[in-house]
């Protein structure tokens, strides 16, 4: 009985309004000013769960606790006090300037994503107190009547009661460019959601009342944005620099070591051989490869933001350069919905002339 209770829930579209609006625990015509309060510290506010914002302080100590970058800092360090204070503050300098470039290049597309999130933060109309008034999006509990007109974004998951020619765009949820005609009533089929309003879709045509059943991190939508909330996996790129610095931090290390002994068998001074040693350890360790991939990751997501793109990490571009075949679904259909053959390849990889008929 609870699993089924569970999947009603989950598939609300199921449901009649007056089953829906008896498991809220709410009336048919809207909440007063005073239910609304309560189910709003109920449920909390209709957005979705922050971002991982990583400040930054944090974003400089991560990069340079990696070990390429702890390589070239003790490499710099140790030429400083050593006497060789030119080539260890160049060696300190080209660290800085590499690490500052990632952060803020990163801080910028952080940023901008936000301003982008925030322009879409619309007002929504709801029933209270027996009328219909416009509130913030963050203040639409389950249980709110909803009106919802041409070109209004759907604050939350919600249950039609009425419509009139009312139909809405659902590609930023399903991909699927064309609208999708809405209207009340209870279905029996789990997949067909024709009654169904879903956060984050958008009003086409017509006008439609609606009964809202999840806000916030309980939508579709919600979901979603809570999934790419979380923390990342370091990409592949990411993963084969920092193996590489290891490599070169264990060779360093054994270079050192092994030179320092083999000139002190031969009778040499210990603090000279010392010194020698770390010499060709700072020789040999790749001072302008940080500076050399951040300006060539930057430069690219230049040239990206330049065509409307925005890079959260710079590591991706690196993985996106790499692949050799991306296959995707309805790239072009999702924003204009028409597709458009830009070029063609024979088996061999050579270019096919198109020409049309």
């Amino acid at each position: 009985m609870a699993k089924d209770s569970q999947d009603a829930e989950h598939r609300f579209w199921n449901c009649s309004p007056e089953q829906t609006c008896e498991r809220l625990g709410c009336p048919p015509d809207g909440l007063t000013t005073e239910q609304a309060t309560e189910r709003l510290d109920r449920y909390g506010p209709n957005s979705d769960a922050p971002s991982r914002v990583v400040g930054p302080l944090r974003a400089v100590l991560r990069r340079l606790l990696e070990p390429l970058s702890l390589i070239l800092l003790v490499a710099g360090v140790i030429s400083i006090l050593t006497g060789d204070s030119i080539g260890g503050s160049i060696i300190v300098l080209i660290l800085t300037i590499s690490i500052g470039l990632d952060t803020v290049q990163e801080g910028h597309a952080v940023k901008t994503a936000e301003i982008l999130r925030r322009s879409v933060a619309l007002k929504a109309e709801v029933k209270r107190d027996g009328a219909f008034r416009e509130i913030e999006v963050e203040a639409v509990v389950p249980g709110d009547v909803l009106r919802i007109r041409a070109g209004d974004i759907i604050p939350a998951d919600a249950l039609i009661l009425q419509s009139t020619a009312f139909a809405a765009g659902e590609a930023a949820l399903t991909g699927e460019p064309y609208p999708v005609p809405k209207h009340p009533g209870v279905t029996t089929d789990p997949d067909d959601a024709s009654n169904a309003l879903f956060r984050g879709a958008v009003a086409q045509t017509g006008e439609a009342i609606a009964l809202a059943v999840k806000t916030g991190p309980a939508t579709v939508f919600g979901a979603a944005a809570s999934a790419l909330a979380q923390a990342q996996a370091r990409t592949p790129f990411e993963r084969d620099l920092r193996e590489f610095g290891l490599v070169i931090a264990r060779l360093t290390l054994a270079l050192v070591v092994v030179v320092l002994a083999v000139r002190v068998v031969f009778g040499r001074p210990v603090l000279d051989s010392l010194l020698f040693a770390v010499a060709l350890a700072v020789g040999l360790t790749p001072e302008l490869l940080p500076m050399i991939t951040t300006v060539t990751l930057s430069r690219g997501a230049l040239r990206m933001a330049g065509r409307k793109v925005i890079v959260k990490r710079l590591a991706s571009i690196h993985d996106l350069g790499a692949m050799s075949v991306l296959c995707t679904d309805k790239t072009g259909t999702l924003t204009s919905a028409e597709i458009t053959l830009a070029r063609s390849l024979d088996p061999d990889g050579n270019e096919i002339e198109i020409r049309a008929y």
